[in-house]
This record gives structure tokens, C-alpha cells and sequence, in this order.
């Protein structure tokens, strides 16, 4: 081996080994865990082979957990990447010296902090005192209980997700967009197609690479969401908002049962890792053709 191909393997070693420490060993030391029963307040680490998983998937609760992140990544996904789409295709057809500057706005919300925005929907949010309330009453209408009602607080957390990560779908896509060869949409103009025949049959079926990628990235984030619960309505009223991050933070760092959580926490990546794989395949379908 040359000493120019040795050097390259020199350089690959660190980030190597920090991907070796900060990820396949939390991986592996996480699957050992799920297998014990852990206490560490009265120092008790107990094998209890698979009972961990068996606990979890006949939990009640970790099925209600599961029902809502799905419903919450289902809603949250498909108008992210909806109107990320929308945004995108109005954005690339505007011709105005002030494009610049309102894509740059559009982009603010996906820069702040979860924590950040979460407190600021949870005042606009608020019964008594919200914007939003004030305007539904200025208007003649009834103040909502957003955050205190079963049925709206789930729906209240998504449109919170669904405004601060649109921008991340309008980037990806817009970004695709900018990229597609001009002469397919020039041979279409000549032929005396229309915006509507352009888009259908050149512009959409060339963005299926960008759209199932954001989909993809989108639906992987979104079943780690835990700090829009956590700050919005801490899992209530009742277990409406109880996601499956959520669920595990509540054993591990709350009941300590360290053991059960690292369980649902696997079961949870083999989910994400099942409900991906559609993507993955229409991705690699699209990026083929």
C-alpha cells in the first residue's frame, strides 16, 4: 500500500472513532440494557431475558403511545411536505427583486429552537390569553380550549410541527427544483404545453427523488418528537399527546425502570425502521430511473 492511500486511512480514523464511541456502543450497550432489569437506586441488574419487550408491546399505554405518533408523523409529514411543495413551486415561478428576502423569512421558523417555539404556541395556545383565542372571539366566535381538550391538543402540537418544519420541506424541494434541466420545459414550450401539463407530466414525476427524500427525513424526525409534548401539554389532558419518546422518557427518568424503557426505545427504532422502508425503496426506485 502506497504511503498517500495509508495517509487517507489516517485521516478516516478519528471520525471513525467517535462514530465508534457515540454510536454502535450506545446502540449495543442499549439492546444489552433492554434485556435487565435495572434499579439503580436499590443497585438491583437483573436478566429478565425478553419479558421487557413482552411488557411493552401488552402495555395499554405504549399501544395508545403508538397510535399517536403515528397519527402525529401521518398529519405532521403529509402537510409538511404538501405545502413545502406548494412553497416551492410559487417560489421557483416568482420573478420579483423581493424573492430573496421572503424565502429568507419563510426560512426563520425551521431556525429557532423546539423549545423555544413550543413555549411561544403554548402562549398562543392559552384560553384565557392566547392571540389566537383573542382573535377567534374578536371575530365573534367561541374561545377554544387548544391545549386542554383530548381531542385538540394532539391536532394543536402538529400544526405547532407542521409551521416550524414546512420551511425544511420547501428547501429541500426548492432546492431539487432549481437544479432540473430548462431545455426539458423549452422543448414542452415549443410543443404549446401549459404551467398545468409542465407540472404534471415533467415537473412533479422529476421531484418524486426530492419529495420522497424529504418524506423520508421528515418521517424519521418526527416519531423522535418529544419536546413539543413535553413543554405543549406533557402527555395530557390524559394520555391524548403520550408519544412513544415521551412514553420512554416517563420510565427511564421518571419510574427509573431503565431496563423497560431501552426495550421500547429498540421497539420504536424497528418501527421507524419499518414504516422508512417504503421510502427508502420509492427513493432509490426514482433516483434510478
Amino acid at each position: 500500500m502506497r504511503k498517500a492511500e495509508r495517509s487517507i486511512y489516517w485521516f478516516l480514523l478519528p471520525s471513525t472513532l467517535l462514530l465508534l464511541i457515540f454510536t454502535f456502543y450506545p446502540t449495543i450497550y442499549e439492546i444489552t440494557t433492554s434485556f435487565f432489569k435495572i434499579d439503580y437506586i436499590k443497585n438491583i441488574t437483573k436478566f429478565v431475558g425478553t419479558s421487557n419487550y413482552v411488557q411493552g408491546i401488552s402495555d395499554p399505554l405504549f399501544i395508545v403511545a403508538v397510535k399517536n405518533t403515528f397519527y402525529f408523523v401521518i398529519l405532521a409529514v403529509f402537510f409538511e411536505t404538501l405545502l413545502g411543495l406548494i412553497l416551492a413551486l410559487f417560489f421557483n415561478s416568482l420573478e420579483s427583486r423581493y424573492a430573496k428576502f421572503l424565502r429568507s423569512i419563510i426560512l426563520i421558523p425551521m431556525l429557532l429552537p423546539p423549545i423555544t417555539v413550543a413555549l411561544t404556541w403554548k402562549m398562543m395556545y392559552d384560553y384565557n390569553y392566547g392571540v389566537i383565542n383573542f382573535f377567534i372571539e374578536l371575530f365573534g366566535g367561541k374561545a377554544i380550549e387548544w391545549l386542554n381538550s383530548p381531542k385538540l391538543a394532539l391536532l394543536s402540537i402538529i400544526l405547532t410541527d407542521i409551521w416550524q418544519w414546512t420551511p425544511f420541506a420547501f428547501l429541500v424541494i426548492f432546492a431539487y427544483l432549481q437544479s432540473l434541466p430548462q431545455d426539458i420545459y423549452e422543448s414542452a414550450d415549443v410543443d404549446g404545453a401549459n404551467y398545468f401539463q409542465k407540472l404534471r407530466y415533467i415537473t412533479l414525476p422529476l421531484l418524486k427523488p426530492a419529495i420522497f427524500l424529504t418524506a423520508l427525513l421528515r418521517t424519521i424526525d418526527t416519531f423522535r418528537v418529544f419536546d413539543k409534548v413535553y413543554v405543549m401539554t406533557g402527555g395530557g389532558p390524559g394520555n391524548s399527546t403520550e408519544t412513544i419518546s415521551f412514553y420512554i422518557y416517563r420510565n427511564a427518568f421518571r419510574y427509573f425502570q431503565i431496563g423497560y424503557s431501552s426495550s421500547v426505545a429498540i421497539i420504536m427504532v424497528v418501527i421507524v425502521l419499518l414504516f422508512s422502508t417504503p421510502y427508502i425503496r420509492n427513493l432509490m426506485r426514482s433516483t434510478s430511473q
